[in-house]
């Protein structure tokens, strides 16, 4: 993982989709577990996985809602069966475990580019809490449900709206890929440390270098004193960047003793037509 500029979404903006789910879910989630219209029994008494309705007259004989929640106490031991303890603990496993992976995503997509496996992992996690959440249903299999059985109310249908949440949450993050080299390492494309920064994340640049060649450069100058003695220069650019300048001077005698010279300087060193650069002596 490697940290990148606060909300340039290293993973692309699909990591959006599971942040808003997930804490839709943990709300939802939050809400079935605490509230005390989880269900109805068949004597109409609304009962909750952490809590009951309250009344003013016996919880055992009351035919209509009260007016709010209180926990369980110990006069209920009766109820706690397996059933009614796995839901209680899968209920809370949710809701604590649910809000660390929540903060978790948020502060993750955002700014940090994560590899896919990542991913999967946070996926993974919040199938396992929806897995958590559908399973807080054993409460209907309870003791608590025993004369007559319970229907879902309130409480026991955004249970249901919950998981399906979290799993939406999980089957987004399995299709989230792997943050490309340039938001890894959050240089542009043509940066020149984007092959060291993009290693030090685990990325991997391969790179092709094209040697450049570059060859020694000679071109020669002459000029005609008055007193006919003939003035030529040399100069050389070398490959390791220096310049190497030879001077060459033929005396008038020199050029009488030979019956036909003629000394040609390319054009484009001295020009067509020049008198200095292109002559003939007989």
């Amino acid at each position: 993982m490697a940290c990148n500029s606060c909300c340039s979404y290293p993973n692309g903006h699909l990591t959006i989709a599971p942040c808003l789910l997930s804490i839709v879910a943990y709300i939802l989630t939050s809400i079935s577990l605490w509230s005390c219209q989880y269900a109805e029994t068949y004597y109409g008494w609304s009962v909750g996985i952490m809590q009951r309705e309250a009344t003013d007259r016996d919880w055992f004989t009351v035919q209509s809602g009260g007016e709010q929640c209180t926990p369980y106490t110990s006069d209920y031991n009766q109820f706690y069966d397996t059933n009614f303890k796995a839901a209680q603990g899968l209920g809370l496993t949710t809701w604590i475990v649910g809000f660390i992976m929540v903060i978790v995503v948020w502060s993750v997509a955002p700014c940090v580019a994560t590899p896919k496996v990542g991913w999967r992992i946070i996926g993974g996690m919040f199938f396992l809490m929806g897995g958590c959440q559908l399973f807080t249903l054993l409460f209907l299999a309870s003791n608590i449900c025993s004369s007559g059985g319970c229907i879902l109310k309130n409480g026991g249908v955004v249970s249901i709206f919950a998981f399906l949440f979290w799993w939406a949450a999980a089957g987004i993050c399995f299709l989230i890929p792997d943050a490309t080299r340039e938001r890894d390492v959050g240089l542009p494309q043509s940066s020149p440390q984007r092959a060291a920064a993009a290693a030090a994340v685990g990325g991997l640049v391969q790179q092709s270098e094209t040697p450049i060649v570059v060859m020694a450069t000679e071109s020669t100058t002459q000029r005609v004193e008055a007193d006919g003695t003939i003035v030529a220069e040399t100069v050389k650019n070398n490959p390791d960047g220096s310049t190497t300048v030879t001077t060459s001077i033929i005396p008038p005698a020199a050029v009488a003793q030979v019956p036909d010279v003629q000394v040609t300087v390319p054009a484009s060193v001295s020009g067509r037509g020049n008198p200095n650069s292109v002559f003939e002596k007989r």
